[in-house]
């Protein structure tokens, strides 16, 4: 399910709430109506959403999501003495039907293709953690280092030094010849090259580059995940190096997954055209916008792909379609900094949809539960991850 569908179920949500208030219109009636039509699923979603008792599991499921925070408080005003509470709940009604709304719609979003059930809400762990923030080093070539500041996003390195994009000083470039960006996990910034290019770094990236370019020819190199918007030079390519492969542009905008750990290096385009050469067999492909070069020890090929969905972390979110457990534990393990641990066998389970990448760490495992794993996060940043009990001992029969 792509992201437009996404703003499709906001829509419905919306609707349905509108319905239970008595102010749907004619038009709006038409439309619930050829959503309820398209499948038994949507009906008996529909269903759900109508259910009090559903309501008041939607309502207090609500407490695990931090864009919800000020349900905190009313659920508070919630705990009075049984004549009051009636009061307040038909006043917050229509906020907990919203809800109601909400949580059963998404829940067909996410769904576990392997196990072929609805992921269920249980949460192992009552440990947390937040999502990546603005955290990253830089370190010179002549040996300076320097924590960059929180509170901003963005570096600029020009004939002045390197900045914050409001001007305020990080370091001079003196005697350095290049300079060396690092996210750490949990961390992401963004940087602006001397050209002009700007390149936005996922969590736990290195971009190293000259503090000036050469005259014919602008080289990186990184290790990671980056997402490059190339300043325009007709006579001066811009080259990034990554493990064994080169990226070749001369102005254009494109992604390059290339993690140290993953088998594969990723490269798409967005706009304008790149050529992308796999150095051990020197094989070469090119890319036009919406390709896809896969670059593995075993296979190099292009593939068209649904561009939205393989930027996902660019727009701010996790795009779970087609991923392994393996996969999607990988790009959590990047974005909140934790080690993941498996007891067992890696269950084959494959997800698709995903959610924002500002939730914290107990809202994408409450999204992600399935009936046959157990999710358990300890204090030192370890995410345990076995099949349950009961269903082990149901294998083993």
């Amino acid at each position: 399910m792509d992201f437009i569908e996404e703003e499709k179920l906001i829509r419905i949500s919306a609707l349905v709430l509108k319905e239970m208030q008595g102010r749907l219109t004619g038009e709006e009636r038409i439309f619930l109506d050829s959503w309820l039509k398209e499948s038994a699923l949507h009906t008996k979603i529909y269903q759900r959403c109508l259910s009090g008792h559903k309501q008041r599991e939607a309502y207090a499921s609500l407490r695990y999501f931090e864009t919800q925070r000020n349900f905190d408080g009313l659920k508070a005003k919630i705990a009075f003495p049984s004549k009051t509470r009636t009061v307040v709940l038909r006043r917050l009604w229509p906020i907990v039907a919203a809800a109601s709304v909400l949580i059963a719609i998404s829940g067909i979003w996410f769904w576990n293709k392997g196990a072929n059930q609805q992921l269920n809400e249980r949460l192992v762990s009552i440990n947390d953690r937040l999502p990546a923030s603005n955290l990253a080093t830089i370190t010179l070539s002549d040996g300076r280092q320097y924590q960059l500041n929180k509170t901003e996003n963005k570096v600029v390195i020009d004939s002045g030094g390197i900045h914050y994009s409001h001007g305020d000083q990080v370091a001079a470039i003196n005697a350095a010849v290049s300079a060396k960006i690092e996210t750490p996990r949990g961390g992401t910034y963004d940087v602006t090259l001397p050209d002009g290019t700007n390149v936005k770094l996922n969590a736990g990236t290195i971009l190293t580059y000259p503090t000036v370019f050469a005259k014919d020819k602008r080289e990186v190199t990184l290790l990671g995940e980056a997402y490059f918007e190339v300043a325009k030079r007709k006579d001066q390519p811009f080259i990034v190096h990554s493990k064994n492969q080169q990226v070749r542009v001369l102005g254009t905008h494109f992604n390059i997954n290339a993690y140290q750990t993953s088998a594969k290096i990723k490269t798409t385009l967005l706009e304008g055209k790149v050529t992308v050469k796999e150095l051990n067999r020197g094989h070469q492909v090119t890319l036009l916008p919406g390709d896809q070069a896969v670059n593995s020890a075993a296979n190099f090929s292009k593939r068209a792909v649904n561009v939205q969905q393989e930027m996902a972390w660019v727009y701010g979110k996790f795009n779970f379609d087609g991923k392994s457990l393996r996969e999607v534990m990988d790009e959590l393990s990047q974005w909140y900094a934790i080690d993941v641990v498996y007891k067992g066998d890696i269950p084959e389970v494959e997800f698709f949809g995903g959610t924002f990448r500002t939730s914290k760490l107990s809202t994408i495992l409450k999204i992600l539960k399935d009936q046959d794993l157990s999710y358990q996060l300890t204090d030192d940043g370890k995410l345990i991850i076995e099949k349950n009990a009961s269903n082990i001992r149901k294998g083993g029969q």
